[in-house]
């Protein structure tokens, strides 16, 4: 036995052996296998496409009683929306009530009722019998309608008043002098949302209302259209004014804005990356703090806008975000 193989041999006697048998097996992705790899190796194709064939079927079995089981909550939904009606009007009511019947109404059908009756005779619309005159907000049923609005899932009459209900709602609450009533108004007509066809000159009425009156979110909107000449006669410099009264004031869709503007450098504003860094950062940092359901951008979409721009910043593609 020659001296190598000796040595080797006297460490580890099994080693030669193995070393003769490994030199006859095939190296992997070689053409020949062993005897074992031949028997139990690749399936058979018509065996392969069986059990794709078998996962397809379990997988539409799946969809289907998803795709029924999302119907019948669509339904449940719209009998509820239907179901949401003031007794005395069979309307959605716009101002929900709970009488002393234990009944909501709304306030209007019911007060009118009330003062029908005469003294000492109030009775419950619905059951007959003798009740108080007292009326408390029904908070809870108005919550309700406003998630069954923009569940997205109610269809037909009901979702049309529905529409209208927030509609009614808004108005009623903008015209009392609510500013987060105004800017929601602002965005549906700026935008052709909830109902609504798209007019900017109303949406500019309303964000100007609400920013007249220091509301931070009134004043972003406000500057965009400025900036922009959406809706009024553009100016730029009011425009920017008001929108970096709303950024330092922590809204978080003013900082946006002024963050895109920076970023892009086309309009009125010159490209400025430090001043486009600390916007788009700003804005990331108090989206998650700016919970008005007025803002014309979902929260995620700002974070997300906001975000590839920064990549973009720090050396990655180039991108563009839509106002």
């Amino acid at each position: 036995m020659p001296t190598a193989h000796w040595t080797a041999f006297k460490h580890n006697p099994d080693r030669i052996g193995a070393t003769n048998r490994e030199a006859h097996i095939p190296k992997k992705g070689n053409s020949v296998g062993t005897m074992e790899s031949m028997q139990t190796g690749k399936r058979k194709p018509s065996a392969v496409i069986a059990e794709l064939a078998s996962q397809l079927e379990e997988t539409t079995k799946r969809l289907e009683l998803a795709n029924k089981r999302q119907k019948l909550a669509i339904n449940a939904i719209n009998a509820a929306a239907n179901f949401i009606t003031c007794p005395i009007s069979g309307k959605v009511p716009l101002e929900p009530v709970m009488a002393e019947d234990g009944r909501f109404y709304d306030r209007a059908d019911i007060q009118t009722h009330i003062d029908n009756a005469e003294n000492g005779t109030l009775r419950s619309p619905v059951s007959g019998a003798p009740m108080g005159s007292t009326l408390m907000p029904y908070v809870e049923i108005q919550n309700n309608l406003h998630a069954l609005i923009d569940s997205g899932l109610v269809e037909g009459d009901a979702a049309e008043r529905l529409e209208k209900l927030r509609l009614d709602i808004a108005t009623k609450e903008a015209e009392a002098g609510d500013t987060a009533a105004m800017c929601r108004l602002s965005v549906w007509y700026f935008y052709g949302r909830n109902g609504l066809q798209k007019d900017e000159k109303l949406a500019y009425e309303w964000c100007s209302k609400a920013g007249d009156l220091f509301d931070v979110a009134g004043m972003a909107y406000q500057g965009l259209q400025l900036y922009k000449g959406f809706g009024v006669d553009k100016d730029e410099v009011a425009g920017v004014s008001l929108l970096h009264m709303a950024a330092y004031n922590g809204n978080a869709y003013a900082c946006y804005l002024l963050g895109n503007e920076y970023f892009l450098g086309d309009s009125g504003l010159a490209k400025n990356d430090k001043k486009a860094k600390y916007w788009l950062r700003k804005a990331v940092e108090l989206s998650q703090d700016d919970k008005k359901d007025s803002c014309a951008l979902p929260e995620d979409k700002i974070v997300d806008d906001c975000k590839r721009m920064l990549r973009t910043l720090q050396g990655d593609s180039v991108i563009t975000a839509q106002i």
